[in-house]
Formats: structure tokens, sequence, C-alpha cells
């Protein structure tokens, strides 16, 4: 079996993903602390479910012209091999979050009755920065988000801004049915820690060896995808200069509130998968192939070596 093979084999047949997924679930039973056991299996089964769904997602909105599993497989390799997601339960949660809006968004492409979806995207958002206020800074990102796919009006910028309403509201009311004003102030998150940026003092020689290597295979990935953005339909193009811009986005986050950086990179994956597995799509030669083997056995000798 030559290094192609390999590659394309990884592309187009199930029996690849599958022994991942084993290796995925052995690996983290194998580490697990009995202590926190809950946390892992939770955890766990929420990425397994996130990295499934993200083939049926790139599937649905075509934004992969070929179908394949790829997107679940990079998603299990860059969170499996990462110790640092193995307990981070609400992290997880949080990514789950994200992805359905990302479907309620993907679905509002050029239509501008999007209410709904845009109403969905903010009370999701909302009601999850109860227990991870930095949800918040998504609100501007979906609102970004359609604006480039032309479904952002006066409409659907109104029920975004209802979706943040409704939930302010009914805190209010359960405030004022429970005869208790201070209720509302206390139940609602903090707001300025959004604004809390705590840079890393100390950055370790294995996360500056990944963080390196991943931005070279993103940039190598966002270049050959624009590249052969003449043969890509419009959709697709504009789904991925989205979900490039929300990677760099992403990346700052994740350099400057070094306090939330399991969560942001957790999230980073949810794009880079599908970034690395339309690049590894695209193209069948000899030099793809090893760079994809290559990136396999990186993320595999990182953990090894963390």
């Amino acid at each position: 079996m030559n290094i192609r093979t390999i590659h394309k084999s990884f592309i187009n047949s199930r029996f690849p993903l599958i022994i991942t997924l084993l290796i995925f679930i052995a690996v983290r039973i194998l580490c697990m602390d009995e202590g926190k056991a809950l946390d892992l299996w939770g955890s766990m089964f929420i990425q397994i479910g996130i990295a499934l769904y993200l083939s049926q997602f790139t599937q649905k909105y075509v934004i992969i012209r070929q179908k394949t599993l790829l997107p679940t497989f990079f998603y299990l390799l860059l969170v499996g091999t990462n110790p640092l997601f193995f307990y981070d339960f609400w992290a997880s949660v949080s990514v789950s979050l994200i992805l359905l809006c990302f479907r309620f968004l993907f679905d509002t492409y050029q239509n501008p009755s999007s209410q709904r979806n845009a109403l969905n995207i903010s009370l999701v958002l909302a009601l999850g920065s109860f227990y991870w206020v930095p949800l918040l800074l998504f609100i501007p990102l979906f609102w970004y988000g359609m604006y480039l796919f032309k479904s952002l009006n006066f409409k659907t910028f109104f029920a975004s801004l209802m979706g943040l309403a409704m939930v302010c509201l009914f805190l209010l009311a359960w405030g004022i049915y429970k005869n208790d004003r201070t209720f509302f102030i206390q139940i609602l998150p903090d707001w300025g820690v959004l604004w809390d940026f705590r840079y890393p003092s100390m950055i370790s020689t294995e996360e500056w060896i990944t963080d390196f290597f991943l931005c070279i295979l993103l940039i190598l990935s966002v270049v050959k995808i624009f590249m052969a953005g003449v043969s890509e339909k419009a959709q697709a193009k504009t789904f991925f200069g989205y979900l490039s811009l929300l990677t760099v986005v992403i990346f700052i986050f994740f350099l400057s509130q070094n306090q939330w950086k399991k969560e942001w990179l957790l999230i980073l994956h949810l794009p880079v998968s599908i970034i690395l597995a339309h690049y590894f799509t695209l193209s069948s030669k000899p030099v793809t192939a090893w760079l994809f083997v290559l990136a396999i056995v990186f993320f595999v000798l990182r953990f090894v070596w963390w």
C-alpha cells in the first residue's frame, strides 16, 4: 500500500474512521482517573457526537465538494491527542452549542426571512453564557456571518436582539414573582469578564511547536482552497471565507484569554477540522498525501510526548 492509497482510504473509506474512533475511546479509558470518570465519559460522548455531526454538517451544506468523513477524523485526531480535553465536560458543552448555532447560521444563507434562526442563535448563546460568559462574544461574529450570507436585515437583527431580551425579561419576571428585587442582578452573567485579557506568561515548547505546525497547515489549506476557488460554488466560497475569518478571531481570543484556553482551543477545532478536511480532499498529489500522513504522525507523537 503506497502513500496515496493510504490518503485515499481515509477520504473514501469508513474503516480508518472506525479504527480512529476505537482508539479515541481506548485512550480515554486507559488514561481515566476514577475520581473524574463522569466528566471523562460525559465529555467523551459529547466530543464523539460533535465529530460525527461535523461530517453530516459539511455534507448537508455542500461545504466540501466530495463526500468524506475527514471532518470527523480530524476533530477526533485534534481533540483525542490533547489531554487537556479529557475531563472538560462544560467546554465540550460550549462547543456543541456553537455547532448548533452554526446550523442555524448556515440555514440563513441568502434567506432574508431568517428571523427564527437569528432568534435561536441569540437564545442558545444567551442561555449558554450563564455558565460560560464568553459565548456572548460570538453574537457579533454570527451577525457578521449573516451579513456575509446576505441574510442580515432589520428583521433578523431585531429578532436576534429579541432573543437576548427574552432571557432578560424572563429572569426579571421571575424575580418579581419571587418578590426578590436583587434576583435579576445577581443571576445575570458578569459581562465584565468578557474583557478580561490574560496573556500567557509562559508557553511551553510543546505548545509553541503545536501552534506553529497547526498554523502552517491552516495557511496551506486556506491558500490552496482559495486558489482553487474558480471551481468552487459561490456558496462554498462564502462559507470558507467565514470559517477562515472565524478561525483567526478564535485564535486571537485563545492567545489573549489564557484563563479559558481549553474552551477557546476546543471551539477552534471546529472550523479547523472542516478547513483541513477540505484541503486534503482537493488534491491527490503525493506531496498532499505525505503532508496528510505527517499531520497524523505529528499529533500522535505530540500526545506521546506530552
